[in-house]
């Protein structure tokens, strides 16, 4: 990440295609510390899923992108109303 990315700030589970360097989870622990990698069920994208984020909401919201032919998003968060996103300067 020796370029320009910005950082993804909750305490809520969040989603993260994998492969993106332009966004990343700041300051992961406590809350992002245990996560595992999730395929979408339609197509190669993986995405970085912390613990504690609802399959079921996930694979909806990957469904929904297909079916509206649309990409799959850097960031799927559980709880948008309570996630946002600013520049980083991790110096990463």
């Amino acid at each position: 990440m020796d370029k320009p990315h910005k950082q993804v700030i909750t305490t809520y589970p969040v989603a993260l295609k994998y492969g993106q360097s332009r966004l990343h989870v700041a300051s992961p622990i406590p809350w992002h510390a245990s996560s595992e990698a999730v395929k979408c069920p339609q197509c190669e994208i993986f995405y970085i899923v912390t613990s504690g984020f609802p399959r079921d909401k996930l694979f909806e919201a990957l469904k929904e992108h297909h079916d509206k032919k649309q990409q799959h998003p850097d960031l799927i968060p559980s709880a948008p109303e309570w996630t946002r996103i600013e520049e980083c300067t991790c110096g990463f």
